[in-house]
């Protein structure tokens, strides 16, 4: 049994999603992932913005359900009513058999995207801590013009850093996966302009959003992570984002290292040891 691949993505309120997966339905929070087989589905109910999958259950027993809200209405009737005509040919489906007994639920890890947004976020906090100190330094020192230089200057060059460490880890992963990924076409879904939908070597119908217009276009993929997905660019964008990320970032290590030669000769100059005595 197959369910085509116009069958949308169903996205709901607080970063809920629902989506076919395979032979299941694939629930996504932003904690925890649940995968429900279509063996374990009684039936999907749309009512308005609302998506709930309900699960068979022994007659008396009670009958649990996943329910998403903040939907498409028109996506959560679609979706339900392709799956619900699903349902009947599915394989070993048994509506007098406990479905919770196969759901399998996962925690979720941090993306790739959060990954590195939370390491430009600490690392920000670490350049933060260093010019909180400069200035405490420069306050001990009595040095009041320091104070006035190091504020502004330190925020300027933390936001340097950031930006420049973004660009880098954008070029990076796009560079790699262009070259060591595997690269392949993926087909706009006709419903839904700006998604299209590639499978991956493990059989999987995976999507990808893009505005880039076309009824194909281009993607790499990591081969051990399906779902880590670019849509490789121009040559001249991949180089312009390199070199506005090299240049932010020598920028910003430019501008803390002139800040701490500032803080330590005022340092220097405070305790007299900033030149030879007169």
């Amino acid at each position: 049994m197959s369910i085509i691949p116009s069958t949308p993505v169903v996205q709901g309120a607080k970063k809920t999603s629902l989506r076919l997966d395979g032979d299941g339905v694939l629930l996504s929070t932003p904690h925890e992932e649940a995968r429900i087989p279509l063996a374990a589905i009684e039936r999907i109910r749309a009512e308005g913005r609302s998506v709930t999958v309900e699960l068979t259950a022994p007659s008396g027993a009670t009958r649990y359900a996943h329910r998403i809200a903040g939907a498409s209405a028109a996506a959560a009737a679609m979706f339900a009513d392709t799956v619900n005509a699903a349902l009947p040919g599915t394989a070993g489906r048994d509506t007098t058999a406990d479905g919770t007994a196969l759901v399998e639920t996962r925690p979720v890890r941090l993306s790739r995207r959060a990954r590195k947004l939370r390491r430009i976020l600490w690392g920000s906090v670490g350049a933060l801590g260093l010019l909180a100190v400069m200035c405490v330094l420069a306050a001990l020192g009595g040095d009041p013009l320091a104070m006035i230089i190091l504020i502004p200057a330190g925020l300027v060059s933390t936001a340097a850093l950031a930006v420049g460490a973004n660009a880098l880890a954008n070029w990076y992963r796009e560079w790699r996966l262009t070259r060591h990924g595997i690269t392949t076409f993926a087909a706009e879904v006709p419903e839904r302009p700006g998604m299209y939908l590639y499978t991956d070597p493990a059989g999987r119908i995976r999507h990808v959003f893009t505005f880039a217009g076309g009824i194909a276009v281009k993607v790499s993929y990591d081969p051990h992570d399906a779902g880590n997905v670019v849509l490789p660019r121009v040559a001249l964008f991949r180089r312009g984002e390199f070199c506005l990320g090299l240049f932010c970032a020598l920028t910003g290590l430019a501008g803390f290292a002139s800040l701490v030669t500032m803080t330590v000769q005022a340092i220097l100059g405070d305790l007299g040891l900033d030149g030879p005595p007169a």
